[in-house]
């Protein structure tokens, strides 16, 4: 008890909360009311929230399998070595790249939040898979998600969705699976959290302390 105590204390502080609307650059946490299993324990994070409609990224499904074998057209994902996400059930054949840079100019890439950018483009893709380095945060991933705006509201009315605010550090995590469990130390009511999380490497100190 005293070691959840900590941890929510740590994620608590210096906190400020506001009405949970969904929005670009937001992440859409599956609770365990979740009705849908192609969501179950996933994290969304938001792409594109207009009348028009929702898209999304799942950033917490990682596979073992390598970009190049999924796009064989595209030959530059030979040089790209980490594994592809599957980022959601639509247009399982179509990619697209997340990055986190603050320092390369990225006029082709759309901003979602912070040094967070997105594209679809493979001239981009190409272009980016060859300038990045391993200080670079770049995940790939085939398909999104989407909803109609009042079917994603319903779903949130229902309980079926918390929203927190992204940052890189979770978009980026290097235990994607083990995200969501974490995430579910976050109690949310009628407010949302937006202070840092705490990081991979924190969790694992608390719950291995003495």
């Amino acid at each position: 008890m005293m070691l959840l105590r900590l941890l929510l204390l740590m994620v608590f502080s210096s906190t400020s909360a506001f009405s949970q609307m969904p929005s670009k650059g937001m992440l859409l946490v599956a609770t365990e009311e979740m009705r849908d299993p192609r969501f179950s324990e996933t994290i969304i994070l938001l792409l594109h929230h207009e009348s028009e409609g929702v898209l999304g990224v799942a950033i917490n499904r990682p596979t073992w399998v390598i970009p190049s074998t999924v796009f064989p057209d595209m030959r530059f994902m030979e040089n790209y070595s980490e594994n592809i996400f599957v980022g959601g059930p639509m247009a399982r054949t179509n990619v697209l790249a997340l990055i986190d840079d603050s320092e390369i100019e990225l006029p082709e890439a759309e901003p979602l939040f912070d040094s967070v950018y997105l594209s679809t483009n493979p001239e981009f893709l190409q272009e980016i898979i060859e300038i990045a380095d391993p200080d670079v945060n770049l995940r790939l991933y085939a398909g999104h998600s989407s909803w109609e705006v009042t079917q994603l509201e319903r779903e949130i009315a229902a309980g079926q969705w918390k929203i927190i605010p992204a940052t890189a550090d979770l978009v980026f995590s290097q235990n994607p699976l083990r995200l969501w469990d974490q995430l579910q130390l976050i109690k949310t009511n009628d407010s949302l959290i937006t202070a840092s999380l705490p990081t991979d490497e924190t969790v694992f100190a608390l719950l291995h302390a003495p």
